[in-house]
């Protein structure tokens, strides 16, 4: 509760006040503009992209990937605490467990975000098979104590299987999300305090629904494959 409470707080102060400017309209009209033009060189040249795509709008890309890390971050600790109750370890290791392996995951993931964000703006239909078979890699890495590229390999093949199962699963979550996000926007007004305090809860409370059902799936596949 403590944790789904953090994680709106962090969500409501991220949707209420951004950082950078969150307005991509007119890079948007520059585009279908650049796109009708006989000659894109010489309408580059004429209307700069610099002109439409500013700082701001840098900063506040890099606020996005902020906030989903730190998401990530409170969501993988919700699901070390999630194993933890599951296998009877006392909730008290649990801090131990996230900070003592936690470090390396995040060194790897720095280290993958570019060729990642690159690799998702070209195939980014791939990611519904890389996260399935991912699935299981962050329990591997806390409570099996292996390095991430060994987990990432061990993922793959412990998840044989279980991946369609996992797809569906998560797909369901996104699912009743959408529906409920969409109703919610029905009734409270666009940019409303409101509106921000139950969409930041909503963000919130499946991201840490994702995370359960990721705890359960690891704890469960693990206990199978013994």
């Amino acid at each position: 509760m403590l944790l789904l409470l953090f994680a709106w707080g962090v969500s409501f102060l991220f949707f209420m006040y951004p950082i950078g400017d969150p307005d991509f309209s007119q890079l948007a009209y520059w585009y279908e503009d650049m796109s009708d033009a006989s000659d894109y060189v010489s309408y580059i040249d004429a209307h700069p992209l610099t002109d439409v795509f500013t700082m701001q709008n840098v900063i506040y890309i890099l606020s996005v990937l902020g906030y989903i890390a730190v998401m990530h971050l409170i969501g993988l600790f919700y699901f070390t605490m999630y194993v933890c109750d599951l296998r009877e370890v006392p909730l008290s290791k649990a801090p131990k467990i996230y900070f003592t392996r936690i470090w390396w995951m995040i060194l790897y993931s720095a280290t993958l975000m570019i060729p990642g964000l690159i690799v998702l703006a070209i195939l980014p239909y791939i990611f519904l098979f890389l996260i399935p078979a991912l699935y299981v890699r962050s329990g591997i890495v806390l409570f099996e104590k292996k390095d991430i590229y060994t987990a990432t390999i061990q993922s793959f093949s412990k998840t044989r299987g279980h991946k369609l199962s996992i797809f569906m699963e998560l797909s369901g979550i996104a699912l009743i999300f959408v529906v409920i996000r969409f109703l919610v926007n029905m009734f409270l007004k666009s940019g409303s305090t409101g509106l921000m305090l139950v969409e930041a809860f909503l963000f919130s409370y499946f991201t840490l629904a994702i995370f359960r059902n990721m705890g359960t799936r690891f704890h469960m596949i693990t206990t199978l494959n013994k």
